[in-house]
């Protein structure tokens, strides 16, 4: 019974950091990685005692290594640093209460209940994690790892300090505690101590994250007037030509009236190729596309729209925009969707700008089930979707291919929203599909 209690200490470490960091897993990986830790936790554990745990430590550091495509992060670092500390303090403060309840529960009985009081407490850590957790997502804001991972110098490293000094301070009690089956209050009153300051280290970094989430919106908010005041000005220069092609309405009229009563055939030629054939040039013209921006009622969206168009026509882009129906709600949390679709466009005008007819289309298209935003431009690369998204990976040369791997990151997050992209000769597309069965577990963004 021993060596199955310290089974599911063990595999508690892999569950409580599966349960922070919502790392996906197959069934085969699951079984490959709890094979794994029960080999090395069973084997350090048997030399080094509790401190058998730390070598799982560098286990998870691993799994966060190949989770994020051969990258250490700091915030997988976060993730196994916290496995070891909650199911360290969850079983210690466990310990007593689960011991008390199962001598109350079995007074009456004489089977041997000895080794219950172990067995519960094992088990307790990865379960009150889990509801604890899930309780904190439901009434607080998940915490957006793209900004944990860009701030991670003020937001993750001094709290992972905090969790090392504290790992260092338990392990010794904890090892004190399993050798003479007690501990002192002295040791009971540090290991409270250390419990406030994981607590605390929680909240630090809850408040430096609404800290620079705030200055992330601020500084949104001011590129938004920007944008929107280039998109005003784009719409003054519509109106002026539409103005002045107004005023000249009337006497193009009367002079192709003119013509075609006199049956003066080459004035109607000279009047149709000197004003009414520029003027369907002129329509179809660039410009004309931001009036399909009128049915974008998401002020940030259209923003960004505004600003990727004006920065596609000065680099001699054809761009052609296309949003038919009305669009007051975006199905995906606010921050999240501006970021893809900035990248996306990025990546779009970035790559018609290098083909001899540069052209792009952007189209907003929604149904009764799904939104779909579709970017579309020339190409000159050939692509390999296979390793698209893959970091580092670029047709473009070394040093680039972050900006797809941080759309693949964010969209392993989102579980109503995918990426569906297309490679032809000459064209590259990629569509963002939001289904709106989200509508009840994803936080939405709309404007009236």
């Amino acid at each position: 019974m021993t060596n199955v209690i310290m089974i599911i200490q063990i595999l508690s470490f892999f569950f409580i950091f599966q349960s922070i960091s919502r790392y996906p897993f197959t069934v085969k990986e699951s079984s490959a990685w709890l094979a794994i830790f029960v080999i090395i936790g069973f084997v350090s554990t048997h030399f080094i005692g509790v401190w058998g745990a730390i070598t799982l430590f560098f286990c998870f550091v691993v799994i966060s290594y190949f989770k994020n495509q051969r990258t250490f992060t700091a915030l997988g670092v976060f993730y196994g640093a916290y496995a070891l500390v909650v199911n360290s303090f969850i079983g210690y403060l466990a310990a007593d209460p689960i011991t008390g309840l199962v001598g109350f529960i079995f007074k009456q009985s004489s089977a041997n209940i000895e080794y219950l009081p172990y067995l519960f407490t094992a088990m307790a850590p990865p379960i009150i994690n889990e509801i604890v957790l899930r309780l904190v997502r439901h009434y607080v804001p998940q915490l957006n790892k793209e900004i944990l991972q860009a701030s991670s110098t003020i937001i993750l490293l001094p709290v992972i300090l905090l969790l090392v000094i504290i790992l260092l301070s338990v392990y010794p009690i904890l090892t004190i505690g399993n050798e003479t089956g007690d501990f002192s209050s002295f040791h009971r009153t540090l290991l409270i101590g250390m419990w406030l300051l994981f607590v605390i280290a929680l909240l630090y970094m809850q408040f430096q994250y609404n800290h620079i989430q705030k200055r992330e919106v601020e500084k949104s908010r001011n590129e938004r007037l920007v944008q929107l005041k280039d998109y005003a000005d784009q719409l003054e220069k519509i109106y002026d030509e539409f103005r002045g092609f107004r005023h000249d309405y009337a006497n193009i009229l009367l002079t192709l009236e003119e013509g075609i009563y006199r049956e003066d055939w080459e004035q109607v030629k000279q009047v149709y190729d000197q004003t009414v054939k520029p003027t369907g040039q002129l329509m179809r013209k660039n410009e004309y596309s931001f009036v399909k921006l009128r049915n974008m009622h998401v002020s940030e969206v259209k923003s960004i729209l505004a600003a990727k168009m004006i920065m596609a026509q000065q680099m001699k882009i054809d761009v052609a925009l296309e949003i038919e129906e009305p669009i007051h709600l975006i199905q995906m949390e606010l921050i999240s969707f501006t970021r893809i679709l900035s990248i996306l466009l990025d990546n779009a005008i970035e790559a018609a700008a290098q083909t001899d007819e540069a052209k792009m289309w952007i189209v907003l298209l929604e149904d009764t089930a799904v939104q779909r935003i579709k970017i579309m431009n020339n190409s000159a690369e050939k692509v390999s979707i296979r390793h698209l998204g893959e970091r580092g990976y670029s047709t473009k040369g070394k040093g680039r291919g972050l900006g797809l791997y941080n759309v693949q990151q964010m969209m392993k997050e989102m579980k109503f929203a995918s990426l569906e992209t297309e490679a032809q000769p000459g064209l590259f597309s990629q569509t963002l599909i939001l289904r709106k069965a989200g509508e009840q577990n994803e936080h939405l963004y709309t404007r009236g």
